[in-house]
C-alpha cells in the first residue's frame, strides 16, 4: 500500500491540505487530534466489523490488524522524516491530559471529509492517509510556529489513531 501511496502522493498531499479547511481552526492539538481519529474511523468503517451491532462508545478490539497499524505508523514516520521533523523515541511522548480522549464529535467533521474525497475521486483505500496527512501538516505548522513539539504531535496522530479505530463513534 505504501509504495502505491508514494505514487499518488501529489494528489494525496493536496486533499490533505483542503480537509484542513474543514476542522476547527481553532484549537490545533484538537484538530490535529480530529484528523487522526477521522483516519481511524475510516479504518474501522473499511474493516469487516458489523457496527450496527455495536453501541455508541463501545472499544472494539481486532477490526484493524496489527500489520495495517505498523504500515500506519511507517507512514507518520515516514511522513515526518522526510518533512525534517524527529521522529526517535515518539513512543516515549506523553500526550497532554487535555488530549488524551476520544473526541466524540470526530463524525461531525468525518463527512467533510467524505465530500472532500469523493471530488477528488482519490481511491477509498488512501482516505485513511489523507486524514493522516492532514493530521502531520498540522504538527509541522504547530513545530514551525512553535506552537508544539513535534514528537508530541505525532504521538497525538498515533494515539488518535487508534482510539478512531476501537471506539465506535457518537452519530
Amino acid at each position: 500500500m505504501l509504495s502505491s501511496i508514494q505514487k499518488d502522493y501529489a494528489i494525496i498531499d493536496k486533499i490533505a491540505g483542503e480537509c484542513l479547511g474543514k476542522l476547527t481552526g481553532t484549537n490545533i492539538t484538537k484538530d490535529i487530534a480530529l484528523s487522526a481519529e477521522i483516519a481511524g474511523l475510516l479504518l474501522l468503517r473499511a474493516s469487516k466489523v458489523d457496527l450496527s451491532k455495536k453501541s455508541v462508545g463501545d472499544v472494539i478490539l481486532g477490526a484493524i490488524s496489527d500489520d495495517t497499524y505498523k504500515e500506519i505508523q511507517r507512514f507518520v514516520v515516514g511522513w515526518a522524516v522526510s518533512n525534517g521533523l524527529d521522529s526517535k523515541e515518539i513512543g516515549n511522548v506523553t500526550i497532554p491530559d487535555s488530549i488524551e480522549n476520544y473526541i466524540p464529535e470526530v463524525t461531525q467533521f468525518e463527512h467533510a471529509f467524505y465530500e472532500i474525497f469523493r471530488s477528488h475521486g482519490i481511491k477509498a483505500e488512501y482516505y485513511p492517509f489523507i486524514a493522516i496527512s492532514s493530521a502531520m501538516k498540522l504538527v509541522l505548522a504547530g513545530e514551525k510556529m512553535g506552537l508544539l513539539n513535534a514528537k508530541i504531535g505525532q504521538a497525538i496522530v498515533l494515539y488518535h489513531i487508534i482510539c478512531g479505530s476501537k471506539t465506535m463513534p457518537y452519530r
